[in-house]
């Protein structure tokens, strides 16, 4: 059985037509004036989590970093991910879900 999630997304203007697209409070993605995504941020608790998370999916991004959280207020800590595939995102989303 296939099910629908239903995302809502929180868009915040950066300039020139870029947005941060807040998906919650842990997953948000940046998208250029034409509305490619460029960046998908993942938001964790600890340097810990945000690494695992990274060796256990860098291999289907084209690049990742952890660092202290920048974009997800709400989160400590984050892996900034380029070129993330949506299946990724999705994932990561419907697993927060109650």
């Amino acid at each position: 059985m296939t099910s629908i999630t239903q995302i809502n997304c929180q868009k915040v203007h950066l300039g020139d037509g870029w947005h941060l697209n807040v998906l919650s409070k842990s997953i948000a993605t940046i998208t250029d004036s034409k509305g490619n995504r460029k960046t998908s941020y993942f938001g964790f608790n600890t340097k810990e989590e945000a690494a695992q998370f990274m060796a256990q999916h860098r291999s289907q991004v084209s690049a990742a970093i952890v660092r202290e959280s920048q974009r997800l207020s709400q989160c400590a800590w984050e892996c900034k991910v380029w070129q993330c595939p949506t299946e990724l995102i999705l994932s990561q989303f419907n697993q927060q879900q109650p």
